[in-house]
């Protein structure tokens, strides 16, 4: 492209392109703009690189959008499988939950069954016992007083050192933690005390209530104690025909919901459990009695470290004795 003149040759003023002519605003000459072969080459390649770069530019737009369209495909793909595979879980705790209950179902009437075999087994035995005739009786056997636990004192000792046994074996020795800050662990002093017997009788079953208070001391503070209270029962008494009171002597715990400090694993308040588990048994008639002091076992004696000390003194003391009289012996 050749340019024939800058300025305008008449007066010399800037010369403005329009419409491929030269035009002076001054003078108004005009002179048009002669164009040569590379000229027109160059702006035949100048259309093919914008039809290039358009043709790059559509096919870019195309493949981006087959690439969101995949991908939008791919995720509700996800979403679909993740759903059916939520359905097919909840349908699967479905069957296993219908399968337990068909299960549990089974074995409770099963339990059922076994029950109501061993009770008619019972009222046999006990008809045996009593030498009853072939006419039934409508007399329970589990209808027992007070007075026909409180004759049998053999039987009362028994009971009274299961609970011991029962409240020892599971205590003591064990702590209980207290998981405030800061973090403390109680231990078991002592023995429990029965506070207060009761007798719970109906038709069907019978306990034998202690209701006792067990003390707790802090390892923290030797001072800092807790006192927590339970019920723990014996079930199914009879009286035989010799008077005497028999039972398994499977010493079990019913303190009620309303009580239960899962914590301690027992009742705080006495009044509590009292509620819970002797008003709270509607089903049941209910006797407080006495406990006999006779009936209570002899506590335990504390170990102390001092006592142990003083034993290994003992022995020692003991052994060089025994040595010392040997080799008096042989001189």
């Amino acid at each position: 492209m050749r340019l024939q003149s800058l300025n305008c040759p008449n007066c010399g003023s800037p010369l403005r392109t329009e419409n491929n002519m030269q035009i002076c605003d001054s003078c108004g000459s005009t002179f048009k703009i002669d164009y040569d072969d590379s000229d027109v080459a160059y702006e035949r390649l100048s259309k093919e690189d914008e039809i290039n770069r358009q043709r790059f530019e559509h096919e870019k737009e195309m493949l981006e959008t087959e690439y969101r369209l995949q991908e939008e495909a791919r995720i509700k793909k996800a979403k679909y499988e993740k759903s059916e595979a939520r359905k097919k879980a909840a349908a699967n705790k479905v069957k296993g939950f219908i399968a337990l209950l068909i299960m549990l179902g089974i074995f409770g009437g099963f339990m059922l069954l076994v029950y109501f075999v061993i009770k008619g087994e019972a009222i046999i035995n006990t008809d045996k016992i009593y030498g009853t005739t072939t006419t039934e009786t409508t007399v329970s056997p589990y209808l027992i007083s007070a007075s026909d636990v409180l004759a049998d004192e053999e039987f009362m000792k028994n009971a009274v050192a299961s609970v011991f046994s029962e409240i020892r074996s599971s205590r003591k020795g064990n702590p209980v933690t207290t998981f405030d800050i800061p973090i403390t662990e109680w231990y078991m002093v002592g023995d429990p005390e029965i506070y207060d017997c009761y007798l719970l009788v109906n038709e069907d079953e019978n306990r034998l209530c202690f209701l006792v208070k067990i003390t707790y001391q802090s390892e923290r503070d030797e001072d800092d104690y807790k006192e927590v209270y339970d019920c723990l029962y014996l079930r199914n008494l009879t009286v035989g025909k010799d008077g005497k009171i028999a039972c398994d002597y499977a010493v079990r715990d019913d303190r009620g919901e309303g009580a239960t400090n899962w914590t301690w694993i027992a009742a705080e308040e006495s009044d509590q459990l009292y509620r819970s588990a002797i008003l709270g048994k509607s089903e049941f008639s209910r006797e407080k009695f006495n406990l006999p002091a006779s009936v209570i076992p002899t506590p335990e004696p504390e170990e102390t470290e001092s006592d142990s000390d003083e034993d290994s003194e003992d022995d020692y003391d003991d052994d060089y004795d025994e040595d010392y009289d040997d080799d008096y012996e042989e001189d």
